[in-house]
């Protein structure tokens, strides 16, 4: 009885490749979705607290300050602007960053 196990090259290599299928896919999954969920999260924290954000910076080279965030939707913010209550309707995917950088 011969108790070396032969290994074939060509079936790890499979195996090999599923995994790293698997973990790729997994990480682009991640990393589409953790950016725009994390933000809205913290838009979410920042319109319970109901203070001031300092600074939004949009992907357009505008720049809201100090403005209260009033409805966080799906796609989108709606900021206030606490001096004269006017009004922002903001895409999240617009939002460069927001807060003091």
């Amino acid at each position: 009885m011969d108790l070396e196990k032969h290994v074939n090259p060509e079936e790890n290599q499979d195996e090999l490749h599923f995994i790293l299928l698997l973990l790729i896919l997994l990480i682009r999954q991640s990393s589409s979705e953790g950016n725009p969920s994390d933000l809205r999260r913290q838009l979410v924290f920042a319109k319970e607290l109901g203070v001031p954000v300092s600074t939004v910076h949009l992907s357009n080279g505008d720049t809201l300050q100090n403005v209260i965030v009033k409805e966080v939707l799906t796609d989108l913010v709606i900021f206030q602007n606490p001096l004269n209550h006017t009004r922002s309707n903001v895409a999240l995917s617009s939002i460069v960053s927001w807060g003091a950088f």
